[in-house]
């Protein structure tokens, strides 16, 4: 008896472990989008690369490469510590399928930058595949 119930008790833990993910609040585009810029705003790498494709494609600054996350995120500290963020807002969004994008503002102490991310969803789960970071100056015409 005390076998059949060990065995019972060892399978409904195993079926619950194995539903977990079901459990979890899947993050669409707009949750991802939202979080994304609070990251940006706050200056915290950590929190924005959480959201990285296991390989993402970063241009920042005219430097355009792909990385891993755990490179995204080295890179993305440096930028976060020379550039301390002051406001973040996004400016354009949208999406169409499995596709989305956002396009913001960035005011640092040392200037004002153009950030876009650029979002798919795999499997149920949207992640950043691709961001660029720009110099203001560059993209608006004077």
């Amino acid at each position: 008896m005390l076998r059949k119930t060990a065995v019972y008790f060892v399978s409904v833990i195993l079926l619950l472990v194995s539903r977990a993910d079901n459990l979890v609040e899947q993050e669409g585009p707009d949750l991802v989008i939202k979080n994304s810029a609070e990251a940006i705003e706050k200056g915290n790498a950590d929190n924005l690369t959480r959201y990285f494709f296991k390989t993402v494609e970063i241009e920042l600054l005219g430097d355009e490469n792909y990385y891993s996350q755990a490179q995204a995120l080295q890179l993305l500290k440096s930028f976060f510590e020379r550039n301390i963020p002051v406001k973040f807002s996004i400016n354009h969004q949208g999406a169409k399928d499995l596709t989305a994008f956002a396009i913001g503002t960035l005011q640092c102490r040392s200037g004002v930058y153009r950030i876009s991310l650029f979002l798919k969803t795999d499997e149920g789960k949207t992640y950043i595949h691709q961001m660029r970071i720009e110099p203001e100056s560059q993209v608006t015409p004077k």
